[in-house]
């Protein structure tokens, strides 16, 4: 998945979240259901929470790139993968389109 360079990430409502220094657990309560996060993953859901405006795949690397010693691009193929399952869940979500969408 490519993301629009434009979208921003955004927590979907209805979603809570604690953390712990093993990572984080987040609960859907309009489903009822449980997830859990580890380390890196929690730190990635953390950025986002914190933007509450929305926040770009750039500047969610780009924050993370202040706690990791992983190359750009690394962390850049990791975090998409992340955020794409997380949408896919329904616990966040994005404004804009992806990059394969028509224009």
């Amino acid at each position: 998945m490519k993301t629009d360079i434009d979208a921003r990430w955004a927590i979907s409502p209805g979603v809570r979240a604690t953390y712990s220094e093993d990572g984080a657990v987040l609960l859907d309560i309009n489903k009822g259901v449980c997830y859990s996060l580890n380390p890196v993953a929690s730190r990635i859901w953390l950025t986002v929470d914190s933007c509450p405006s929305g926040i770009t795949l750039d500047g969610i690397v780009g924050a993370l790139g202040t706690h990791y010693g992983t190359p750009y691009q690394q962390l850049l193929a990791d975090t998409e993968e992340c955020l794409d399952s997380l949408r896919q869940l329904g616990l966040a979500h994005r404004n804009g389109r992806t990059a394969s969408s028509p224009t």
